[in-house]
């Protein structure tokens, strides 16, 4: 998904994204809150209200998580709570053994207001030109 200020088919109507969406592969870890499961995952995309994390495995819509990931030019973690809100299979012909099985998009629940700041600003900062 490009980054975007703008809005976008979906579904039958415009989207309209609050802030900017940008490709980005970070680093994240993840906790389900329900099972205690601890994973590792990729973003594929981050803005400020949330994520899209390349997972291992289908997460059921509503699952609380513990994530933490690392910005590229900061020494500390960002740690949030955030909920599943969609996830799905990714196509076969994308996927090989090596990469994971599903895309997964979360919404921020609990993040620190500065930390939610610092993801939007890498957002925009990271935006192609143009999109903002």
């Amino acid at each position: 998904m490009a980054a975007s200020g703008e809005g976008h088919q979906s579904g039958g109507g415009l989207e309209r994204r609050k802030f900017i969406r940008v490709n980005s592969r970070l680093t994240a870890i993840f906790k389900n809150m329900k099972t205690g499961k601890v994973r590792r995952a990729l973003t594929k995309d981050v803005s400020g209200l949330g994520l899209c994390l390349v997972t291992e495995e289908i997460l059921e819509p509503g699952t609380l998580l513990g994530v933490e990931i690392k910005l590229p030019d900061r020494e500390s973690r960002i740690t949030f709570t955030a909920e599943v809100v969609w996830s799905r299979p990714v196509a076969a012909s994308r996927r090989s053994y090596e990469n994971p099985t599903a895309e997964t998009g979360i919404r921020f629940l609990g993040i620190d207001p500065k930390d939610q700041k610092l993801l939007r600003a890498y957002a925009t900062i990271n935006a192609p030109p143009g999109s903002t």
